[in-house]
């Protein structure tokens, strides 16, 4: 492992937060449009098709290696992300926000504890740092924490161990097939729910996004979901080279970025600011990657 190629791998965490934290400004106008579900199951049907050009046209390969080992990183990463959208349903975004963001603490207790993997001075400091700058950046109130707000830190656990696998059991796979895995479990597993909604439907108030069952697709859901589904496509895939070379607990630590480029975007797009406390979070966040970066180079050349 050397050091340009966790730096390489930095630079490709780096994109897909940047890639990411712009596409997911078009979730909030597909809610108002028709289901979870059914967005990611069209996403997923936009999602296939990309990566299969894409296979074509660059040479990777987009058929597992080692089918079992795929199928079971795909259901941990889906089963993370499912626990993260079901919790939107009944808790607030930046609680459900702040569960995932433990995913590098995962990362770096499982590099640890499951693969005996030396994790350094640094990035147990790093990466618990980065976390702290994002419970601020996110405004937690510890008053506001319930039993439930567990579920997004097991969320984190599932997406974790799935980054994790990436470097440990799936080194082989192309980042192709590694996204296509994540998009047909997560297409598969929204099209049952899908169903279930839509033959049960909940009593009651009118369901929430989360439970929502078949909406007649308008043409603006298609071009919404579409262009999510094409950055989307983009961030896994860099997200998933970016685990494939670099080292996990290196690697896990860029992913707060995410945060500080839905700021960026936020700003950009909708002209929202941040107040103090945020920007403390965002310096508090950036010290953390800078950190690794640096003295992590140092670390590893000596």
């Amino acid at each position: 492992m050397t050091v340009s190629t966790n730096f390489q791998a930095a630079l490709l965490a780096l994109a897909s937060t940047a890639i990411l934290s712009l596409v997911d400004n078009f979730v909030e106008p597909v809610s108002r449009e028709a289901g979870l579900w059914q967005f990611h199951v069209f996403r997923t049907l936009f999602a296939i098709p990309l990566l299969l050009i894409f296979a074509k046209v660059s040479g990777a390969a987009w058929w597992p290696a080692n089918i079992r080992t795929l199928a079971l990183r795909s259901a941990l990463v889906a089963v993370g992300l499912f626990i993260y959208f079901g919790t939107l349903a009944v808790l607030p975004v930046a609680q459900a926000g702040a569960g995932v963001f433990t995913a590098p603490i995962w990362v770096m207790l499982f590099s640890a504890l499951l693969f005996k993997t030396r994790v350094s001075a640094l990035q147990a400091i790093a990466i618990p740092c980065g976390f702290i700058g994002a419970l601020i950046l996110l405004q937690i109130d510890p008053a506001n924490l319930t039993t439930l707000s567990v579920l997004p830190v097991a969320a984190g656990a599932f997406y974790g161990l799935g980054m994790l696998m990436t470097r440990h059991r799936c080194a082989e796979e192309s980042a192709v097939a590694l996204s296509m895995g994540v998009f047909v479990v997560i297409g598969v597993a929204a099209a049952v729910l899908l169903i279930v909604f839509t033959l049960w439907p909940m009593s009651g108030d009118a369901p929430g996004f989360a439970a929502r069952g078949w909406v007649a697709p308008s043409a603006r859901f298609i071009a919404l979901t579409a262009v999510q589904g094409v950055g989307a496509v983009i961030a896994v895939t860099l997200i998933a080279q970016a685990y494939r070379i670099g080292l996990p607990a290196y690697v896990a630590v860029f992913e707060y970025s995410f945060l500080v480029f839905a700021c960026f975007w936020a700003f950009l797009l909708r002209g929202d600011t941040v107040g103090p406390s945020a920007l403390i979070g965002i310096a508090i966040i950036i010290a953390s990657g800078a950190m690794l970066s640096l003295f992590g180079s140092k670390e590893a050349r000596a």
